[in-house]
């Protein structure tokens, strides 16, 4: 059950394949770090924030199954959707936060192959709202604190969704990556070693790498992988960041997800066809 290798004959994870859901873990880890930014660490978004994000992802999603499948179903991927753009995302404004979601929601349903959406959801409305509207929202690394009980806090609850969703493979290679391409910026290209380190230390870039880069259905399942696909993500990271590209993270996951999860899916594709059949999708 651990071995999330293409079961019954899909490159695409399907939840049923884990004894627990980990998007309920998942839900939890976000949820947490929602309450403790508004009560503890002084977000700048604020509950309406919060609200607006969830309403647009959750309403989106039930219209959108309501009108494609025509039935009904709880929307925990979208409530998930909803807190993640309220996390990641920061304006002064609510609809850049309806839109991200609603965005977030769409693309998921739009964008797929081989069986599954081929980004995050909150990927990609996440670079299209960074990149055409910089003026009204941004990214929001600072609002997190740099204490060390929160991160401490945050790696540990990190790594154990990780390791429910069978994606703790990616997250460790993405961090061990990340450090070896730190210290190549610091020695080849000149950046200061704590600007090239420092964002390890912050809350931003592991809530990243533990709700990003892991998404079940986005990543690949196999060991091998899991590997490549984080450490090409921190290898496009560092590039972007020696040209000095703001939010270079989230553009890496979607540059990758078109270099790397497609390629992934069609040769898991031939796979499956070579032992079963070709496959609808």
């Amino acid at each position: 059950m651990r071995n999330l290798k293409f079961v019954h004959s899909r490159p695409i994870t399907s939840w049923s394949e884990y004894k627990i859901d980990p998007r309920y873990f998942l839900l939890l880890f976000l949820l947490s770090f929602a309450v403790a930014g508004q009560v503890y660490l002084g977000f700048f978004q604020r509950w309406d924030a919060i609200f607006t994000s969830l309403f647009c992802s959750i309403t989106t999603e039930l219209a959108l199954v309501r009108i494609i499948y025509k039935k009904w179903r709880f929307p925990l991927s979208a409530v998930i959707t909803g807190i993640g753009v309220s996390l990641l995302l920061s304006s002064y404004l609510l609809w850049p936060y309806a839109l991200t979601a609603t965005l977030s929601i769409v693309f998921k349903f739009l964008i797929r192959y081989k069986g599954g959406h081929l980004f995050n959801p909150n990927n990609v409305a996440l670079v299209l709202v960074l990149f055409f509207l910089p003026d009204y929202a941004v990214s929001t690394p600072k609002q997190w604190t740099n204490a060390y009980d929160v991160m401490l806090v945050i790696l540990c609850l990190g790594m154990f969704v990780c390791y429910m969703a069978n994606r703790h493979y990616a997250a460790f290679s993405f961090l061990i990556s990340f450090v070896l391409f730190g210290l190549v910026r610091h020695y080849v290209f000149g950046a200061p070693l704590f600007a090239a380190l420092g964002p390890l230390l912050g809350a931003s870039l592991q809530l990243f790498t533990f709700f990003m880069i892991t998404d079940p259905k986005t990543s690949p399942g196999t060991r091998g992988g899991q590997i490549v696909y984080a450490v090409a993500i921190a290898m496009v990271d560092a590039a972007l960041r020696v040209l000095q590209f703001a939010h270079p993270q989230f553009y890496a996951v979607f540059l990758v997800s078109l270099l790397v999860v497609i390629p992934y899916r069609w040769w898991a594709s031939r796979r499956i066809e070579q032992r079963t059949g070709p496959q609808a999708g």
